[in-house]
């Protein structure tokens, strides 16, 4: 926390920036905007020439979510077999990895083929160069193994990279040479390369890869999209991207297939299962059937009894009737039974058949049962998509739970109803065989004959005829979905890469690259960039500006007197009277707090350009540690201030003419040992002394003030201090330096010029040779290069 307040007070410190200035240097360096902005439009061309193009392709499905009984099913009570789950349900069956992996399966994408080139691997999708026939074994996945033709019958195969085997990273490293249409097996493949083309080419680098197709599912998974229609539409649409548009297009189509087997299937199973227990009824039916048809014939022909007497009919039919109630009655006991037993089982609970094919007709149980049976499918289906805490799930199982509760209790009463009346028939049937006991013993056998076989002929022709049923209503089933716009090749859209936005994607960012640059080096940058910093920071009078030095050469007030910087300097004479007191001579010390700030610079030009005003100026330079006057006015340094500080001169032996006319200058001389005790000698202040009355101006350039004490000597013995400044490099806390020598009184009359001063284009206006000055143009590379050989 204190952290952050430090860096919050530090911000309510910075100066606001001035956003003007601001936008004119940003202005300055539009040619570094226009080089950017072009090389980021450059490189977003070429990114979307040679990047890999992102197809995206759409297949939608109609699902029935609530559908009406169809007319088959219709005439068959007892059968519900239509799932009504919402549409959110088919949504999720879509996106679940088990139809996805089975339409992994029935593409067989077990490799995946590219040819490698410069910048991209461009995918092979039925274009293969080569067929590859996997044998058992091992066969890595996800490693390149590249392949290269060397004739009709061999080829060589190179693999560099890592792979997880037997559950550790190993680095694969080996080439061989393998032949066509034989098994090429080591520890990592085993495989059959066929070859597909019918020309050699040796110059192709092809590769494939062997796929684990869990990965590949969830990839595809991953960049598919489901959406509905509308909020109460039937219409779901899919969307996958993807590199190969036949790829895409293809699992697309693949995967909108499983999924309606999968809802077929999955409505088919009620109708499967009950043909598949009347199938093993039938199976012990039908022999009963023919062996009691049998007996009942040999009997007859053997004992040639064509009827029997009316007692022994009426008999005989009260016993049959007896025995196909005790029938149905087991079989409904059974079928209780049975269903009890499997009411927390939900798979058992799928394969149960509805009551009416057991025989029985109650309503309520078949409702129930039905209900269920859904309920146990719908909740299968939400598992697929959701977690167990899910409320749909949770609320789903709750409704299982009273159906399930509802049904034990209705059962469990008619398991025992059913026993009573299995012993009630039973009973019966006990007095009625009593009384065919006392019938003779012909009739009566012929009576169980014919009894045991109408019977089971019944039986027979009651399962027949609901196994008929049930495969007409699985004949009739359809899928709730149908695909209604499938996959095509002539419906992708290429999404990515596209060149408009890249292209102004790339500018944007070559042109916010300097802009950022910029930026930082305005927030870290500590240094004086414009004259309305210095007025902010500053009570002392700034006597002016001076322009950046486009020239070549040290005096451009001088040899280009209508140049920009000359008028500057002109200003900056002008302002200087207001400072100066009015006395015979002036003189000025000109100052700087650190090296390399063009103090000695500005000396010169400003004593030039008062002198070319027809003022007699003396130029003295005070550095007499690192002299540089001189070279500027190519003098000899033999004699000089120090020269004369040490009594080896006298003042006039000193002072020397320059080319300029009325500019006369003392150079700083031989360097000596010791400056500052020499400029506390007394002698300096007797020279200024000599000197009054002689000149105008008197300009006195000194050593940096911040390094040596040297500047502090001779500004007590000047009538006005000018500090410089240069625009970009000196420091903003130099002017509270120099605010605090004003202040204290160190130096008196202090005023400030700011050097080396960007004009933003102030003055191009004017620059053209009729205005009130004319800028010469900047010399070229070959005329720098000319002038400096011939100044050598």
């Amino acid at each position: 926390m204190k952290y952050v307040d430090e860096v919050m007070d530090y911000f309510d410190n910075k100066d606001s920036p001035d956003v003007k200035d601001f936008l004119y240097r940003i202005l300055s360096k539009w040619k570094i905007f226009v080089i950017c902005g072009g090389l980021g439009i450059c490189l977003a061309y070429l990114v979307s020439k040679y990047s890999t193009p992102v197809y995206m392709m759409r297949s939608s499905l109609l699902v029935h979510v609530d559908p009406d009984e169809t007319s088959a099913k219709q005439m068959f009570e007892g059968y519900q077999l239509r799932d009504k789950a919402n549409i959110q349900n088919h949504v999720e069956i879509l996106k679940s990895f088990t139809i996805n992996r089975k339409a992994m399966e029935g593409l067989e994408w077990n490799q995946s083929w590219y040819k490698k080139t410069l910048f991209v691997d461009k995918g092979l999708y039925r274009n293969e160069p080569f067929e590859v026939i996997q044998h058992d074994g091992t066969n890595l996945t996800g490693i390149p193994v590249f392949i290269r033709q060397i004739d009709s019958h061999t080829y060589k195969i190179k693999v560099d990279g890592e792979t997880e085997f037997n559950g550790e990273e190993v680095k694969i490293n080996f080439e061989k040479e393998g032949f066509f249409n034989q098994a090429f097996k080591n520890k990592y493949f085993n495989f059959t390369l066929k070859t597909k083309q019918a020309k050699v080419n040796q110059e192709a680098n092809f590769y494939f890869v062997f796929n684990d197709l869990d990965k590949l599912t969830l990839k595809y998974m991953e960049s598919m999209v489901i959406t509905v229609a509308e909020k109460k539409a039937e219409l779901i649409h899919l969307r996958i991207d993807d590199s190969e548009p036949a790829r895409g297009v293809d699992f697309l189509n693949e995967l909108n297939w499983e999924y309606l087997q999968f809802r077929l299937i999955e409505k088919n199973k009620k109708s499967e299962n009950t043909v598949r227990f009347i199938d093993s009824r039938l199976e012990g039916i039908v022999d009963s059937l023919q062996l009691a048809g049998q007996s009942f014939t040999n009997f007859r022909s053997r004992n040639r009894i064509v009827d029997l007497g009316q007692e022994a009919s009426v008999v005989v039919a009260k016993m049959e009737e007896l025995e196909s109630q005790l029938s149905q009655a087991e079989i409904s006991l059974e079928y209780y039974k049975n269903l009890l037993k499997n009411l927390d089982d939900a798979n058992q609970m799928k394969q149960v058949v509805a009551p009416s094919v057991a025989g029985i007709t109650d309503p309520t149980l078949d409702a129930l049962v039905t209900k269920l049976t859904d309920l146990y499918g719908k909740r299968e289906v939400l598992s697929y998509s959701v977690q167990a805490k899910n409320p749909s799930l949770v609320i789903l199982n709750k409704e299982i739970d009273v159906i399930r509760q509802s049904l034990d209790e209705n059962l469990k009463s008619m398991v025992a109803n059913s026993q009573i009346e299995v012993a009630s028939l039973s009973e019966r049937m006990t007095k009625v065989r009593d009384q065919l006991a006392r019938m003779p013993k012909n009739e009566q056998k012929f009576n169980n004959m014919k009894r045991n076989f109408d019977l089971n002929n019944e039986l027979y022709t009651f399962l027949l005829k609901k196994r008929a049923e049930a495969a007409i209503a699985k004949a009739s089933n359809v899928s709730d979905a149908q695909i209604i716009d499938p996959a095509r090749l002539a419906t992708i859209i290429k999404i990515k890469p596209k060149l408009a936005i890249n292209l102004l994607i790339g500018m944007l960012l070559g042109l916010g690259f300097p802009f950022l640059i910029i930026i930082l080096q305005e927030f870290f940058n500590d240094n004086i960039q414009s004259r309305e910093e210095l007025v902010k920071k500053t009570k002392l009078p700034i006597l002016g500006t001076i322009a950046h030095n486009r020239y070549a050469n040290n005096l451009p007030v001088f040899h280009q007197p209508r140049s920009a910087i000359s008028e500057s300097f002109r200003s900056l004479r002008t302002n200087l009277n207001y400072v100066l007191p009015d006395q015979q001579t002036r003189i000025i010390g000109v100052h700087s707090t650190i090296p390399a700030e063009g103090k000695s610079f500005a000396t010169v030009n400003l004593a030039s350009i008062v002198a070319m005003n027809n003022k007699k100026v003396l130029l003295i330079g005070a550095d007499m540690r690192k002299p540089k006057i001189e070279k500027m006015f190519d003098l000899e340094n033999k004699v000089g201030l120090s020269t004369y500080l040490i009594r080896y001169n006298k003042w006039q032996e000193v002072v020397q003419n320059t080319h300029i006319k009325n500019l006369y200058c003392v150079t700083s001389g031989p360097v000596p040992p010791n400056p500052a005790e020499l400029l506390e000698n007394g002698r300096l202040e007797m020279f200024l002394n000599a000197i009054r009355g002689k000149f105008d101006y008197v300009f006195i350039d000194n050593a940096p003030i911040s390094m040596v004490t040297d500047g502090f000597i001779t500004g007590k013995l000047a009538d006005a201090n000018l500090f410089v400044l240069r625009q970009g490099y000196s420091h903003k806390e130099q002017i509270n330096f120099v605010n605090q020598i004003a202040e204290r009184g160190t130096l008196h009359n202090v005023s400030l010029v700011l050097n080396d001063v960007n004009t933003n284009g102030t003055y191009s206006n004017y620059a053209n040779g009729d205005g009130y000055y004319y800028e010469e143009p900047t010399p070229g590379i070959v005329r720098r290069l000319w002038e400096k050989v011939s100044n050598n």
